[in-house]
Order: C-alpha cells, then structure tokens, then sequence
C-alpha cells in the first residue's frame, strides 16, 4: 500500500494507491493551512478504507515546483512517515503529475501550473507507454514571457493543462491560435491518484529516495524578480 501527499497548491491532494490501483483519494481547497488540515485528511483517509499506518509499506511526496510552504510541509510529513514507518519514499516532479492527467491524449502536452505573483512554471510532455515524458527544461515567468516561448517550441497541436488562472491560456491562444487545445478542467486539477501511479510504476520498477537528502525543488529565485 502506497500513500501518495501532494502539497504543491492550495489544493492539496492525497491518495491510498495498491496493486488494483486507487483505494481511496481526498483532494480540497485551503488557505496556506496544510499544517491544520494535512495529518488529519491522512487520518480519515486510513480510517475511511479501513487501513492501518502498519500496512503503508511506501509513501511519495510531489517535489515541486510549487508552493514554498506547501512544499515544505507536504515533503516533511512525507519524510516523517516514511522514517518513522520505515518504508520507502519516493519523490515525483509536480509537472510530471499534471502531465499524467492528459495520458490518453494523443497530442503533446504543455503542462503549466500558478506559481504566485502572476508568473507560471510550464514544461513539455510526451506521453510513452501512458507515462509522461518530459521533453523540454522547466520554463518559469509571467503569461506574457512564456507564451511566445511555448507557442516557438510546439509547432504542431497540443493540449495545454494544469491550475492556472486565465492570463496563460489567452496569451498562449494569441500566439499559437487553434494548435492548443485547453484541457477540461476536471483534468487541470492535479490530483494525488496520479502521483500515487507514478509512484507505484516507480516503486515495483525499484526506485527509492534517501530519506535524508530527497529536496523540493522550488521556483528558481531569478524567475520571482
């Protein structure tokens, strides 16, 4: 049983993941109170499918970009658990997780996300064996700075996703016109049962993260400026 914690946004999600897939899955909306709200979901997560700490063998954490805060605590509790439990802990990209979303999309997928302040961190996906493929670096700045990058980079059509707020997806239609497609928004919203398949894969397949220098990878300083 794997136990899946992504704390990236103000909607965090989390997911009990087993070799049938999802157990049980609890995602919400918060105001930067991942402090309050996260251990307890944990709990009544376990409680409502019937499942005790003792039968986690792996827990993974999404690693960023994202929330300074959000990261921190989501990666500490991820941490703790898997230390106290002693089992292993995997960390996943969060782009890598929204990009899972589209994996039955058949076009290239940019997978963007909010990153405060009105900027975004976006990144390039192909989807290979229903797992996403990162092929581009992680691109972070306003709708105005990334939208000429993305629409130069992907000249055939693709599907933009993620949380985001309007201003991306306009100036991103302005530059690449009907090449992108926005993805509904029931698949925009990054939930934790597509960290927990990811994990999963790279569970059974061997990975693990040190306990002790697996880090979140936050928003560049330069792209806050």
């Amino acid at each position: 049983m794997l136990l899946a914690l992504d704390t990236c946004t103000n909607s965090p999600s989390i997911a009990l993941y087993a070799a049938q897939g999802i157990v049980g899955e609890i995602t919400w909306r918060t105001r930067e109170h991942h402090t309050r709200s996260l251990m307890p979901e944990i709990a009544r997560l376990l409680e409502l499918v019937a499942v005790e700490p003792q039968q986690l063998q792996a827990i993974a954490a999404a690693t960023g970009p994202g929330s300074f805060t959000g990261l921190r605590i989501g990666l500490s509790a991820a941490k703790g658990l898997a230390y106290s439990l002693n089992v292993a802990l995997l960390g996943v990209p969060t782009l890598d997780i929204t990009a899972s979303a589209g994996a039955l999309l058949a076009l290239p997928l940019c997978a963007a996300m909010s990153t405060g302040r009105g900027r975004y961190a976006a990144a390039l996906y192909e989807i290979k064996a229903q797992t996403p493929v990162r092929t581009s670096d992680y691109w972070f700045g306003t709708a105005e700075t990334l939208a000429p990058q993305i629409a130069e980079r992907v000249r055939e059509p693709f599907v933009l996703l993620g949380e985001m707020d309007d201003a991306l997806p306009e100036q991103l239609r302005a530059y690449a016109g009907e090449r992108m497609t926005l993805a509904p928004r029931a698949l925009q919203l990054r939930r934790a049962g597509f960290l927990a398949e990811l994990a999963w894969r790279r569970w059974q397949a061997g990975e693990r993260a040190n306990v002790e220098t697996l880090a979140p990878y936050y928003v560049p300083t330069a792209a806050l400026a």
